[in-house]
């Protein structure tokens, strides 16, 4: 009984291992910092194709860093981790939310550019309120859209610096759509990437690659 409990918890120990990278955190940080450039359009729409068309590559270019960091940079220096049927299960679940994530992030993305253009069009939303309180009112839903989806991965993750990330993805969503201004994302994006940045070369100098055999 009690080796099987050892078992359990060096497994867990090596599942939560995997996710101390900071590639995440990149991914989380650099993903706000991205998208923000959705919300630098101007009001005149002058440069709307440009500004979105380097919000998308700058998504694409963040996701192909966290994908292929975890295959050449993580995986070398973790090894191959093979879990139990209740880890698999987990990362299958992971793997799902991680979809949904995504999509429920384009969602917000495009329904608060929306509001956006909306607001700054003087054009009514349709929630039957004052304009002050409609703004507070979509802004609340997507952060706690945000923050609750970024909650939900980090349980399934195990990853306890996650509930920090939700919280300034809350923020960013929040003040930005409720000031009218890129900054609070910026500065939440920020917030996001360089202690990421700080975790990842901590876990590159920790984790030295093994010498090849041979």
């Amino acid at each position: 009984m009690s080796q099987n409990l050892d078992l359990k918890a060096i497994e867990r120990k090596a599942f939560r291992s995997f996710h101390q990278d900071g590639l995440w955190d990149i991914y989380m940080g650099g993903l706000l910092l991205v998208l923000s450039l959705f919300f630098a359009i101007p009001e005149s729409g002058e440069g709307e194709l440009t500004y979105m068309g380097l919000a998308l590559l700058g998504v694409a270019i963040v996701f192909a860093f966290f994908q292929l960091g975890k295959k050449y940079i993580t995986a070398p220096r973790m090894g191959q981790v093979k879990f139990g049927p209740e880890r698999q299960k987990r990362k299958t679940t992971l793997a799902w939310i991680m979809g949904v994530f995504v999509l429920v992030t384009l969602g917000i993305n495009l329904f608060s550019l929306y509001v956006w253009n909306a607001t700054a069009s003087s054009q009514p939303i349709g929630l039957n309120l004052a304009p002050s309180l409609e703004r507070a009112a979509v802004a609340s839903i997507a952060a706690l859209i945000a923050g609750i989806s970024t909650v939900v991965t980090s349980y399934f993750k195990e990853f306890t610096r996650g509930y920090y990330i939700a919280l300034l993805m809350a923020f960013g969503f929040f003040f930005t759509l409720w000031l009218d201004s890129t900054i609070p994302m910026i500065v939440a994006g920020a917030l996001i990437l360089l202690p990421g940045l700080a975790v990842f070369a901590i876990f590159l100098r920790q984790h030295p690659l093994p010498p090849r055999e041979g």
